[in-house]
């Protein structure tokens, strides 16, 4: 019962924290995981992948493998909840602000305020990601590759994954 506390407990402070969707919380997520002895950072980048390659948010496909991993199924109902719980929440009450406010000066400078700080917790996460999955001159490629497709050419992500998937068969 204490690892299902716990796994709501971090995963209701992650999801009422997470700003700037499921990239922006990469950071925190691995953190968290790792503080807490769930997983080592090449079993949490493994678990990105996967959660890449399922349909469904990030953050949510994320809590719901952690919480698996820590309390099978039941874990997995708890921080799946305890991630959506804060933010369901909040996105019904912001909403109700949201269409009232939206177009007063305030609330646009809020808004230009949080990009780049959603901009900042990615790419720390990236950061964080990358120093694990970079470990040689084919994955640095592979990156580059990927993010070149994606950027000039806006190549499907299922595509990058699939072709990744492959490759690393392939090299590794």
């Amino acid at each position: 019962m204490s690892a299902l506390i716990d796994l709501f407990i971090s995963f209701f402070t992650i999801g009422l924290f997470s700003f700037g969707g499921g990239y922006a919380v990469l950071s925190f997520l691995q953190q968290e995981v790792e503080r807490r002895g769930w997983m080592t950072t090449e079993r949490f980048v493994d678990l990105i992948a996967i959660s890449q390659s399922t349909p469904g948010p990030i953050a949510i496909n994320m809590a719901t493998f952690v919480g698996y991993q820590v309390g099978d199924v039941p874990g997995a109902f708890v921080a799946t909840l305890a991630v959506v719980l804060p933010g369901a929440s909040l996105i019904i009450l912001f909403a109700f602000f949201f269409i009232r406010f939206y177009e007063r000066s305030t609330t646009q400078a809020l808004f230009r305020g949080l990009r780049p700080a959603v901009v900042g917790l990615i790419a720390a996460a990236a950061w964080q990601i990358g120093s694990v999955s970079i470990v040689n001159w084919v994955s640095a490629g592979m990156t580059g590759i990927c993010c070149v497709l994606i950027a000039r050419w806006k190549l499907h992500p299922v595509f990058l994954v699939i072709g990744s998937a492959v490759a690393g068969i392939l090299f590794f």
